[in-house]
């Protein structure tokens, strides 16, 4: 019998799930699960928030507390599951520990410290592994971690306004945008610093090139508290885009790129867990976007 069908639709799913965690899993990658048998969903889980459950924890613990048997059930995974022992246990020890038989993938998480190592322990252990199920969506939601994990430099957003767009669709765009990922790159108020709200939308108030900034001597004026590893909300952006309960990105100032070296100012970015940029300025995003 053809299980792909029933794969794609778990899978589907399991996305589904992933993405409730957008915006808040920052630097981590978003994960969805869900545990089958026979047809009959057992569990489902999801990575809601930086150093909370992993999706499978979650679907497992659901399903130690209900009383649910896990034996000889399918994993759906939208990502590897860990192998390593960090702020959460490893995955693939829980999957173990409840008799799961298979295990169905769509992406293959690329942090060295994974890169196939879990599917290959589950393997080993007699667990089946089915591959590359729904692989481009489910790289697709984590594109922005795929990059960051690989060079250490977060993923450049093009926040910059379509020409077809009105400014009503732009900005619910970019509020979807602001919603999604760690940091946005605008004009702070003058006098201000990063980390500060001000103006980002590219249009009033904001600078071009940083290279028309001569001689301006702010560096990434951030201190290390700011970029720690955040749960929840961090920084309004603007004072009349405030949704309480609603992620909220920190801000950057586009100025801090006027004296130092864009692609060592990514670079530090990255060494402080930021993830990914919104970028609204034209000329700043064709310069970030191609280092």
């Amino acid at each position: 019998m053809d299980d792909m069908p029933q794969y794609r639709k778990y899978m589907t799913q399991a996305l589904e799930l992933a993405h409730k965690g957008a915006g808040w899993v920052n630097p981590n990658p978003l994960v969805g699960t869900v545990v089958v048998r026979d047809g009959e969903i057992l569990a489902a889980g999801y990575h809601d928030r930086y150093r909370g459950p992993h999706a499978e924890r979650m679907a497992f613990d659901y399903a130690d507390e209900h009383g649910v048997d896990m034996h000889g059930a399918t994993v759906i995974d939208t990502l590897e599951p860990c192998c390593h022992v960090g702020s959460q246990p490893a995955c693939t020890d829980l999957i173990l520990s409840h008799g799961i038989t298979r295990v169905v993938v769509g992406s293959i998480d690329p942090n060295p410290i994974v890169a196939g190592k879990g599917l290959r322990i589950l393997e080993e252990n007699g667990v089946e592994v089915v591959y590359d199920v729904m692989r481009a969506e489910c790289d697709a939601i984590n594109r922005h971690f795929f990059h960051y994990i690989t060079t250490g430099m977060p993923y450049i957003v093009d926040g910059r306004k379509h020409a077809e767009e009105s400014d009503a669709e732009y900005a619910v765009r970019r509020r979807g945008l602001y919603d999604t990922y760690a940091a946005v790159l605008g004009m702070c108020p003058i006098g201000g610093r990063a980390g500060a709200p001000g103006n980002s939308n590219g249009t009033e108030g904001s600078v071009g090139s940083a290279a028309r900034l001569p001689g301006r001597t702010d560096r990434l004026d951030v201190s290390d508290g700011a970029f720690a590893h955040f749960d929840g909300p961090v920084q309004a952006v603007d004072a009349n885009e405030v949704v309480v309960g609603r992620h909220k990105p920190l801000h950057l100032d586009i100025r801090a790129l006027a004296d130092t070296e864009p692609d060592e100012w990514l670079r530090e970015l990255g060494r402080r867990k930021i993830d990914s940029l919104v970028v609204d300025d034209d000329d700043v995003f064709e310069m970030l976007s191609s280092i």
